[in-house]
């Protein structure tokens, strides 16, 4: 019975069971959403990982003692070209070919085709037997390079700039670019693009001569013999090969694909995240609707009690009502939210982020999990209005009113007061209409302040994220500002890739040049631990930049001498390191360096720089096995702009810009992520405004024989308008002060948990009073519909409404 009572409740009042379930849908929508587009991105790149190795048994490379980041291009020594024919003499090998692989970036009209990586180069014999199967490139047009004027481009990159067989094409390697003509044009493991990054081929023996590995491979790629079985094949190899790092493909991940699988993970966490906000933004949405229903009925509810209903059944029947309405909202934003995965999955494409699929993988777990976080977070949100209808006592059914007025606790009164203050511009530019509109928001602020709470949950997670933001960017241009002391930064031209040496060396020649100096890196093995090890010169640095100290000076910089190190704070608090203390450090070759620390900085909460916890001289650096020798970032002290840029311009694939303009630019980019969160969390706003409609459209019906006698004592359709339009304004506004309130309160402590890092706790002021207007705007859009409702009502019929 109470089943189809619920069935009955609902369809009698379609508008508010439709605005009610929108709210439901859209937040259901971005979960499913979520889990589908992360299904369909995690199966894409799984296959394109196999593809990409599934042919190459086994990969051998020098051994390392830790495993380096491809990704923060640190690698592997590369090995003797002798190794090769060690290989072929282990039985089982069917093919084995020798390998290449760095980095490369193609120029056109004098800039990189592709920003943002990453950027391979290959070198591979494609014309030994059976080599071409090891290559995860598969060519689509042409020939493979076979001289040193010769390469293969990646389709991606070839559709994009229009380049086809036996065009010339810029590459740079190590130095100024060169060109070279276009001999095939290939996909990468079947794939057209590969995103932002581009990709070139070489033949084997131009690549070891333009990355400088004459005689020497990076790796040697081993096919399986027919019936052999690559596990065993890997541990022969292993066995006659002990000096050597025998892997497969997929566990060397020579191309960075488990990247791959990293960004759908950040991707499908943020959605899915942002999706389970919006659930709990349209639950408060159905606690507000549910809660104005109950007190709409208490007369049909009362009278339920009195053909003697129990209180148990009222309660069963309010919950089946939110059971119903949760399910088919689920069911329809599970369905809405598979062709919102293909939007977002267009939206990432457009972003660079263009992944192998061969259409939208709808897991059932994805719909599964969908349909029940909506229908659970309904069903819960209807809890306390449930709890309300069983109190409802049967001789109410005999009031004039629906429910009596209830004693005001201190935080109705509290926000009684703060929508009374919010109100006040409204009553004195709306005349009366907006004295009404304020009275109406303070006849029951509980219910306002509820409705207001759904609009306050996403503008307190964008202010939160603002102010965050404004304290790392003051943090960061302050520690930057102190540190560089130079006129001009050069980097790489996509702002992270390292830069032939080189240009440094060119620069320090160059007329008006005062000073240069360079910052080097690579990976280490400290306290068991893969580090990030920087290197300089202690002749120049000092000049040019200085540390934040906490124990040192800058003469600490420049008087390094083999075996000194700088730590960073946060390093030595962990591994309890300070100055005349020593510890070791072993290079990606195996050698091991004692270091003594002189000298303490202080850790920036957010490095631009992107420096490591350890900095050495560039003699220890050299002389303790690390490889690296292109720099990460050269600083330039110079009267002549022209003279810089000239140099620099010369080498496409690095940028030269003045000391302000790249702090700015590092700045700038804390922006970009708070624009991310914040088109997420429009969503949520959106379903907000859903929340305020349907509270008004509940108010006007709970209020009918009022606006009509309203009506009919001289009020016109336009003040009617203005009324409802003013009474959502204020709503609007209380979300906004609610929720830059809770913002701010909640970035100041996460301020005063990095305080020590330096962490600043700043208040984007334009932000705030943009997210002030924004609420406005938002109130007159949700106001839309209920207002010209309002207006509308028919005056006869409004006075004899019961």
């Amino acid at each position: 019975m109470m089943a189809r009572l619920a069935l009955k409740g609902l369809a009698a009042r379609p508008l508010r069971t439709a605005l009610t379930a929108l709210a439901i849908v859209l937040g259901v929508a971005l979960v499913s959403a979520a889990l589908t587009l992360g299904a369909t991105l995690r199966k894409g790149a799984d296959a394109l990982s196999a593809s990409a190795y599934d042919g190459t048994a086994a990969v051998v490379a020098s051994r390392t003692p830790f495993e380096l980041s491809a990704a923060d291009g640190q690698q592997a020594p590369p090995i003797p070209a002798g190794v090769l024919g060690d290989v072929r003499a282990v039985d089982g090998v069917g093919v084995a070919a020798g390998e290449i692989l760095d980095q490369a970036q193609v120029i056109v009209d004098g800039e990189p085709s592709s920003d943002g990586g990453p950027y391979f180069a290959e070198g591979i014999d494609a014309g030994a037997p059976g080599a071409e199967a090891l290559t995860p490139f598969r060519l689509r047009d042409g020939a493979w390079a076979s001289g040193p004027d010769e390469v293969v481009l990646d389709a991606g990159t070839a559709d994009r700039e229009g380049v086809a067989v036996g065009d010339r094409v810029e590459v740079a390697t190590r130095g100024p670019a060169r060109a070279f003509t276009v001999s095939g044009i290939a996909r990468f493991s079947g794939v057209d693009s590969i995103g932002k990054g581009s990709a070139v081929v070489f033949d084997l023996a131009t690549a070891q001569a333009l990355f400088h590995k004459e005689g020497r491979f990076d790796h040697v790629l081993v096919a399986a013999a027919d019936g052999v079985d690559p596990a065993a094949l890997r541990h022969d190899l292993a066995a006659a090969l002990p000096d050597r790092e025998v892997t497969t493909a997929a566990a060397g991940d020579r191309f960075q694909l488990g990247e791959l699988s990293t960004v759908v993970d950040v991707v499908s966490a943020v959605l899915l995240a942002f999706g389970l906000v919006a659930v709990l933004v349209g639950a408060f949405t159905i606690l507000n609707a549910f809660s104005i229903t109950v007190t709409q009925r208490t007369r049909e509810l009362a009278l339920l009690r009195m053909a003697g209903g129990a209180r148990g059944q009222v309660r069963r029947m309010v919950l089946a009502e939110a059971l119903l309405l949760g399910a088919g909202a689920s069911v329809a934003g599970a369905a809405l939210g598979i062709g919102l995965a293909s939007l977002l999955q267009s939206a990432l494409r457009s972003l660079g982020l263009d992944l192998p699929t061969a259409g939208l993988v709808v897991a059932p777990s994805s719909l599964a999990v969908a349909l029940a976080v909506g229908t659970i977070a309904t069903v819960v949100a209807a809890l306390v209005p449930a709890r309300r209808a069983t109190r409802v006592e049967p001789v109410e059914a005999l009031a004039q009113t629906a429910g009596a007025e209830r004693r005001r606790g201190v935080v109705a009164r509290a926000m009684g007061a703060v929508v009374s203050l919010l109100g006040r511009p409204a009553e004195r530019l709306g005349g009366v209409a907006g004295r009404l509109a304020r009275r109406n928001a303070m006849r029951n602020p509980g219910r306002t302040a509820v409705t207001a709470t759904a609009l306050a949950i996403g503008v307190a997670l964008v202010t939160l994220v603002s102010v965050v933001a404004a304290g790392l960017k003051d943090t960061t241009v302050d520690s930057l500002e102190r540190r560089l002391q130079a006129t001009h930064v050069v980097g790489g031209s996509d702002g992270w890739s390292p830069i032939d040496p080189q240009v440094e060396r060119r620069l320090a020649a160059a007329p008006g040049v005062e000073a240069v100096t360079s910052f080097r890196q690579d990976g280490a093995l400290a306290f068991a631990e893969r580090e990030r090890l920087n290197a300089v010169d202690p002749a120049t640095v000092g000049e040019l930049f200085d540390f934040d100290w906490v124990d040192g000076s800058a003469r600490t910089l420049t008087g390094l001498r083999a075996g000194d190190a700088i730590v960073d704070e946060g390093y030595a608090k962990e591994h309890d390191l300070a100055v005349g203390d020593r510890f070791a450090v072993t290079s990606p070759t195996g050698a091991r360096t004692e270091l003594t620390v002189r000298g303490v900085e202080r850790s920036p909460v957010l490095d631009m720089l992107n420096m490591g916890p350890i900095t050495v001289s560039a003699a220890t650096f050299d002389a303790g096995g690390f490889a690296a020798r292109r720099n990460t970032l050269t600083l330039v002290r110079a009267s002549d702009d022209a003279a810089v840029q000239r140099v620099v311009g010369a080498f496409p694939d690095a940028k030269a810009s003045a000391e302000g303009d790249w702090i700015a630019e590092q700045a700038a980019g804390l922006d970009g992520i708070v624009a991310f969160f914040a088109v997420l969390l429009a969503l949520c706003v959106m379903v907000s405004l859903f929340g305020i409609v349907n509270a008004l459209v509940l108010a006007g019906f709970e209020r009918t024989r009022e606006l009509g006698t309203l009506r009919a004592l001289g009020m016109s359709r336009r003040q009617m308008r203005r009324m409802v339009r003013h009474e959502s304004i204020v709503t609007a506004l209380l979300g906004a002060v609610l929720g830059i309130g809770a913002g701010l309160a909640l970035a100041a402590v996460v301020t005063a948990a990095f305080a020590a890092e330096g962490l600043a706790f700043a208040v984007p002021v334009t932000a705030i009073v943009a997210f002030c207007v924004l609420a406005v705007v938002a109130g007159v859009v949700a106001a839309a519909l209920p207002a010209r409702r309002a207006a509308r009502l028919d005056v006869l019929g409004a006075l004899a409404w019961e």
